[in-house]
């Protein structure tokens, strides 16, 4: 079995934006495994009384797969 070298390439823009922006999160914020950072909060199981919505489960959904269609839950 013969190795080869391969050359490395230069990223891309949009991942030389992704390492960029991993690179300066703090510690303690959310980020999806696309990169994301934006969240949506979404509420299921929510019952209306006098008006008003009350109880259900709140989850966190990252956006930028939520709208490709993907539902990750972030926390």
């Amino acid at each position: 079995m013969t190795l080869r070298l391969v050359p490395i390439r230069d990223p891309t823009p949009v991942e030389a934006v992704r390492l960029r922006l991993k690179a300066a999160k703090p510690p303690e914020m959310l980020q999806c495994r696309c990169g994301g950072r934006e969240v949506i909060v979404s509420l299921t199981g929510v019952l209306l009384k006098d008006g008003k919505p009350s109880g259900g489960t709140r989850q966190l959904l990252c956006a930028a797969c939520f709208v490709k269609g993907d539902r990750v839950v972030l926390a």
